[in-house]
């Protein structure tokens, strides 16, 4: 503790009542000064460093699963292609049944308009 600490709060308003610091206490205070500020900055980098390697982590396991929803998506969009394909095929084939349902029925009414009506 320096005389400075030591000292009254009068003693400290009143000019020339506590010795001034010498040039060795002055630097020792500085140099206590600089020795926390490393120690608080070096604790800082540590902790910006832990901070860094735990993104890092998290950033390399999201592109991990943004890759496997890509390739999800692929597979997903391949699928959807051969259904729109086989979707197409049975409109044609429910066309051409509409057609052939469509002449059974022409050819039905023509039989029924030939047969006399009932007595």
């Amino acid at each position: 503790m320096t005389d400075i600490e030591q000292c009254s709060l009068y003693e400290k308003r009143v000019k020339g009542t506590f010795p001034m610091p010498t040039q060795e206490e002055r630097l020792a205070a500085l140099e206590k000064n600089v020795t926390d500020l490393r120690q608080r900055t070096a604790k800082a980098i540590v902790e910006i460093e832990e901070n860094t390697t735990i993104m890092l982590g998290v950033l390399r396991s999201q592109g991990r699963d943004i890759r496997y929803i890509y390739e999800r998506l692929e597979t997903i969009e391949e699928r959807l292609d051969e259904h729109t394909a086989l979707l197409k095929t049975v409109d044609q084939r429910l066309d051409r049944l509409e057609t052939k349902v469509d002449a059974v029925q022409t050819t039905l009414a023509q039989i029924l308009a030939r047969l006399p009506e009932k007595p």
